[in-house]
């Protein structure tokens, strides 16, 4: 009798953005770096889910102040989809240092639904950003470059119940207190 290890429930999540007004009404992108993430780890037999706030909350426009909107999905709206759907891991995407605040705001409703829920920040700001992403309690693990290998090897080791880390190229993680960065 084979006996199959439970697949691990990955949430992949696109912020909601602030943006300046300057710019004009905000437009949305398709998200697809979130989709070859979620193609890889569905390969790996993982069940995932996409939650796209900017496209799926269009809508929500709101004027934060004299200079800029935010867009999406409400923070409410988020936390009943994560509260309703329980993943194991939640993975947010932060492409520009000036969305990171919103994605700090999702990392934060993750943890709040659950605190076991494994947070992942990747994109080009946790790349150029490790130590400082690290530094939110809430962020238990950051990629730097590419996160489609990384991440999938990541849920790889906690569906395993590895905790060495160490061994996958491209992660930032915590260990007593400080931030401890693999080679890339």
């Amino acid at each position: 009798m084979c006996l199959e290890v439970p697949s691990m429930r990955v949430c992949l999540i696109n912020p909601p953005r602030i943006q300046p007004k300057a710019w004009g009404k905000p437009n949305v992108f398709p998200p697809i770096v979130l989709a070859t993430v979620a193609a890889v780890l569905e390969k790996n037999k993982h069940v995932v889910s996409i939650i796209d706030a900017p496209t799926e909350g269009w809508e929500n426009l709101l004027s934060l102040d004299e200079s800029k909107y935010r867009v999406g999905l409400s923070a409410e709206t988020i936390e009943a989809r994560l509260k309703q759907w329980k993943p194991d891991v939640v993975a947010v995407e932060i492409p520009f240092s000036g969305w990171s605040k919103t994605a700090y705001e999702v990392v934060s409703i993750a943890k709040n639904v659950n605190r076991d829920i494994v947070v992942v920040l990747f994109g080009l700001h946790p790349s150029s950003r490790p130590e400082d992403c690290l530094e939110n309690a809430d962020v238990d693990f950051v990629v730097v470059g590419e996160p489609e290998i990384t991440v999938a090897e990541l849920v790889e080791a906690l569906e395993q119940k590895n905790k060495d880390f160490r061994s996958i190229d491209g992660l930032g993680f915590k260990e007593k207190g400080k931030a401890v960065l693999t080679n890339k």
